[in-house]
């Protein structure tokens, strides 16, 4: 925890003070390790889609057709944009949240790879998981994602070392982590992500990013 849980209320911290600070809730290796677990679940995905092992393929397999389903490529670019920011950001502020649970970030971590890479392999086989992560929505989505889970992780080892007492105050931080480096991410990716489909159409949102699939079980 930062020095005090209200820091980020004194007015008198500018707006690079107040990064400087938010900067030191990201710890550097959770991050590696989500990012880490997070390629560690696409390669073990083709094994996935290989054996069927349905305890893995049904819930992103079931998500991707409600959100290609739900989807309107010919709605107006704000309220496509919306669409996608919101579930984006639903889904990493479930990330954070699940710090509340200690290990689940850990799991997250590697679900969202196995997810993804399931969903590629599926609309565009192998070759789609390289689109997939070399692109420029997932510059901003995928480091958006390993910070939400670093978050967590972050949360749950506070909660483990020093108890369920100060947890408002800790979530308090994560919080702002969430305000001032996830979410902004999230609204770059979304513009962009929003500019390739209408750009490209229907075939952008397999390999321009997440559209919302990050979503855990």
């Amino acid at each position: 925890m930062l020095n005090s849980p209200f820091w980020y209320k004194r007015l008198d911290m500018g707006i690079l003070s107040i990064y400087g600070n938010i900067w030191k809730l990201i710890d550097g290796t959770f991050f590696l390790l989500a990012a880490a677990l997070f390629f560690l679940g696409i390669f073990f995905a083709p094994i996935v889609v290989k054996k069927e092992i349905r305890l893995l393929l049904w819930y992103p397999l079931w998500i991707w057709r409600v959100i290609k389903r739900n989807i309107d490529l010919g709605a107006p670019f704000l309220r496509l944009w919306a669409l996608i920011f919101s579930l984006n950001s639903l889904s990493l502020f479930c990330n954070i949240v699940s710090g509340l649970s200690i290990m689940l970030p850990v799991l997250f971590s590697f679900l969202l790879g196995v997810h993804i890479a399931i969903i590629s392999l599926k609309e565009a086989g192998k070759l789609g998981i390289v689109p997939l992560i070399l692109n420029p929505v997932s510059l901003f989505e995928l480091p958006a994602a390993w910070i939400s889970l670093s978050l967590g992780m972050r949360l749950g080892r506070e909660l483990y070392l020093k108890g369920y007492t100060n947890v408002i105050y800790l979530f308090r931080d994560e919080l702002m982590g969430y305000l001032f480096l996830v979410l902004p991410l999230l609204a770059i990716a979304g513009f962009i992500e929003v500019s390739l489909i209408k750009a490209l159409g229907k075939e952008s949102i397999t390999g321009s990013g997440f559209g919302g699939e990050n979503d855990q079980e």
